[in-house]
């Protein structure tokens, strides 16, 4: 009889335990789903941001296209000309550096910022397994 009190206790312990690991496990994957779709939302919200920021800078450099055309076709001598076509192209180089860096930083940023959700998940389930390996041990 004792025999069988004591499978029977095993069987329910080993129960218990398939249990908790299956709903920790569900506990872990939507947690994870959650950190994915956050990151997704973020990663789409400053996509349209980075789009704007590429759209407004075109525009800036159409206007500014233009009206340097004006003053080209303004000029009456050759080194006139000379002039403004070679401001034209220093403001034109100083503008695309500005544009590229800007770009280049808000980039980072949306990187950045759209992981941390994903880093935060991973690092709480290294913390939650660092945790049961020391009481394991």
């Amino acid at each position: 009889m004792n025999n069988m009190n004591y499978g029977q206790d095993q069987m329910e312990q080993m129960t218990k335990a398939a249990t908790d690991q299956a709903e920790e496990l569900s506990k872990m994957g939507k947690s994870g789903f959650d950190a994915w779709m956050k990151t997704t939302n973020m990663w789409m919200d400053n996509t349209q941001t980075l789009w704007k920021s590429c759209t407004d800078m075109a525009n800036s450099s159409r206007e500014k296209q233009a009206k340097a055309m004006k003053e080209l076709m303004s000029c009456k001598t050759l080194n006139d000309m000379s002039d403004a076509s070679t401001k034209m192209a220093q403001a034109t180089m100083e503008d695309t550096m500005s544009n590229a860096t800007t770009m280049s930083e808000k980039t980072i940023k949306m990187c950045m910022d759209t992981m941390e959700p994903i880093n935060d998940q991973m690092t709480k389930g290294f913390q939650q397994t660092a945790k049961k390996t020391k009481k394991a041990a």
